[in-house]
């Protein structure tokens, strides 16, 4: 047992509260009085430093060749703990053993739990080949923890097939009355050759005429008018989106991309300022890839070089709380909690709650962190704030730029995507 003293957490107002937090895997208890311990606690006094939660990551991409997992799935995860991000959710789009059935899933938790540093969810996909047995299949994997199934149209993997219109609607009426949860990734190749603002726009569409009451999330959006639209429908249909990490940090802070992933936000840079300032960006996600570039594979499936979860985390807090003054309780939201709710796994991660994961991020708001990120100026870039310490179901995982045991495992779904389920927050 651990007993945190002098910690500050985030509050729905822009004052800190001052707490005192007893943890083991779990949470034990949060208060702002002091708390009574038997003897043999280890107290660790914080001194002021910010406590937050462990940052949580809808989708990363790191499965390619079967092989080659356990040693990709190591390098992301040891890079992505040491930037405070204590949970990822493995959306393999290049996979060679896509998870179509229970048995794959079966192979691949023992390879998470022996080779990972975060705690890993994993996304499946649709054996649209197997029908008509695609649909229980899909059904099985769901009821096994699953986060959900992703989509693709096109399909950029020789070993997923292309998922029309048509089958897509087929699917979600065989699975209407469930709550599993979907991605799309892809635009309109019925009215498109190819990637753009309109053809991704159009296939949105045509998912909400099809869709029933299923979630459905798209992974990676770049241009406004889609963003606009989708906060326009989101009352009415369960659909979310999220904007990654690299776009958001070229846009706000000329940081330089590392993909030439088409994109117009910069065209109305107020009004995602807005979008922001008003709580309109429901999450962000790294799009983490071990293998960032392939020249077969489009821009939009192909991900974000992983070396850059080691300031992901620190930059929103550096200059989106800082810097640009946003809350720091909607940061908190985009990064941890609204990702761990439309994964499943909320309240156990994302939340600062009695009864939660102890995950930890130990954030010293006065440091200094000199990054490998250059500007597109060529300036190397220098975040405010370091992080101290990292912490994994009670344990430090990473402090002091060294990296401790793999803790991380295999975790399944334990609660409803669903928005309507989510009306909780632990701020």
């Amino acid at each position: 047992m651990k007993l945190f003293i002098n910690a500050n957490i985030p509050t729905s107002s822009a004052a800190l509260k001052r707490v005192n937090v007893l943890f083991d895997q779990k949470i034990v208890k949060v208060s702002k009085d002091p708390i009574e311990t038997e003897e043999g606690v280890e107290v660790i006094d914080l001194d002021g430093m910010l406590l937050l939660p462990g940052a949580v990551d809808i989708h990363c991409h790191i499965m390619s060749k079967l092989a080659d997992y356990p040693q990709h799935l190591e390098a992301v995860t040891k890079t992505a703990i040491s930037g405070g991000w204590t949970t990822l959710a493995d959306m393999s789009y290049m996979t060679d053993t896509p998870i179509f059935v229970k048995s794959t899933l079966a192979k691949r938790i023992p390879i998470v739990d022996a080779n990972s540093y975060c705690d890993i969810t994993l996304w499946g996909h649709v054996d649209i080949e197997d029908y008509p047995y695609h649909s229980e299949a899909a059904q099985e994997l769901w009821g096994k923890g699953m986060v959900g199934l992703i989509l693709m149209n096109p399909s950029p993997n020789p070993a997923v097939s292309d998922i029309s219109y048509t089958e897509i609607m087929d699917l979600f009426l065989d699975i209407y009355d469930s709550d599993t949860a979907f991605a799309y990734q892809g635009w309109d190749v019925e009215e498109s050759k190819g990637f753009d603002r309109e053809s991704q726009t159009a296939a949105v569409k045509k998912l909400l005429r099809r869709m029933q009451e299923n979630p459905i999330h798209i992974p990676r959006v770049t241009f406004f008018e889609l963003i606009d639209f989708i906060n326009g429908v989101s009352k009415r249909s369960d659909i979310s989106f999220s904007l990654c990490m690299a776009d958001v940090m070229n846009l706000m802070a000329g940081i330089s991309r590392p993909d030439a992933m088409v994109m117009d936000l910069e065209e109305q840079i107020d009004l995602m300022l807005e979008l922001f300032r008003t709580n309109k960006i429901y999450l962000l996600s790294n799009n983490a890839s071990y293998f960032p570039s392939q020249t077969d594979t489009p821009d939009i499936f192909a991900g974000i070089d992983y070396q850059r979860m080691e300031y992901s985390y620190l930059w929103v807090l550096s200059e989106l709380w800082k810097k640009q003054k946003l809350p720091l309780h909607s940061c908190i939201k985009m990064t941890s909690e609204n990702p761990a709710k439309r994964l499943g796994i909320y309240p156990q991660k994302g939340s600062l709650d009695a009864g939660s994961d102890a995950d930890f991020m130990i954030y010293n708001p006065e440091g200094l962190t000199q990054t490998n990120l250059k500007t597109d100026a060529g300036d190397t870039v220098e975040l405010s704030g370091s992080i101290n310490t990292v912490y994994l179901k009670g344990d430090v995982v990473y402090s002091g730029k060294t990296h401790h045991a793999k803790n991380g495992r295999y975790l399944a779904r334990s609660h409803s995507p669903k928005r309507r389920h989510n009306k909780t927050t632990w701020i």
